[in-house]
């Protein structure tokens, strides 16, 4: 998906070095490519689309945000649990570790 791009569907486009969606070509100066490049425009023939949250709102997004997930790994080395625990360096471990 390419920004500025406003379509829903694929365009071919002509385009340059060192623009995105653009890798791998232009062993000349100034050389340029037709590329097919898919509009910003999200649309239902979309099937993943990945999103990062920047802010949190007031509502929760079901099975989202409402719920908490536990880390499934903790660290391996003995002084990052220790970090993790607040623990001093007497206390042992190996009750910590998952």
């Amino acid at each position: 998906m390419k920004q500025g791009v406003l379509t829903p569907g694929c365009v071919r486009l002509l385009l340059h070095r060192g623009t995105p969606c653009f890798r791998g070509y232009g062993r000349r100066n100034g050389e340029r490519r037709r590329k097919s490049v898919r509009g910003c425009i999200v649309s239902q023939d979309l099937s993943v689309l990945n999103l990062v949250i920047v802010k949190k709102g007031e509502n929760d997004l079901p099975g989202l945000t409402d719920t908490e997930k536990p880390r499934i790994r903790g660290p391996k080395r003995a002084s990052k649990i220790r970090k993790l625990f607040n623990l001093s360096k007497e206390d042992g471990v190996r009750k910590y570790v998952y």
